[in-house]
C-alpha cells in the first residue's frame, strides 16, 4: 500500500514550537555575545594604550591577540546572525 502523502503547505509536528524554541535561543544569545564582543575590544584597546606604559612588544601582543578574538567573535556574530533569520523564518512558515 503506497503511503500517504501529505500536503504541501501543512506544517510538521512540532515545528512550530521548535522554531520558537530557536528563536527563544537566538535571542537569548544575542546580549551575551555583543558583551562579548565588546570586552575584547576594550582589550584591545587597553593593549594599545599600555604601548606607552610597558614594554611595547607585550603591549603588541596584547594587542594582536585581542584583535584576533575581536575577528573570531564577528564571525560568530555573522553565523548567529544567519541562524536568527533562518529560525525567524521557519517560525513564520510554521504558522
Amino acid at each position: 500500500m503506497p503511503a500517504r502523502r501529505k500536503r504541501a503547505r501543512e506544517p510538521l509536528r512540532g515545528a512550530n514550537a521548535a522554531a520558537a524554541k530557536l528563536t527563544s535561543l537566538c535571542l537569548d544569545m544575542e546580549e551575551p555575545l555583543n558583551e562579548a564582543l565588546d570586552a575584547a575590544h576594550a582589550i584591545r584597546l587597553i593593549g594599545h594604550g599600555l604601548r606607552e606604559f610597558a614594554n611595547p612588544a607585550e603591549a603588541g601582543a596584547v594587542a594582536a591577540t585581542a584583535w584576533l578574538i575581536c575577528q573570531k567573535f564577528e564571525a560568530l556574530r555573522r553565523m548567529w546572525h544567519v541562524l536568527f533569520k533562518v529560525a525567524a523564518q521557519t517560525s513564520r512558515k510554521a504558522q
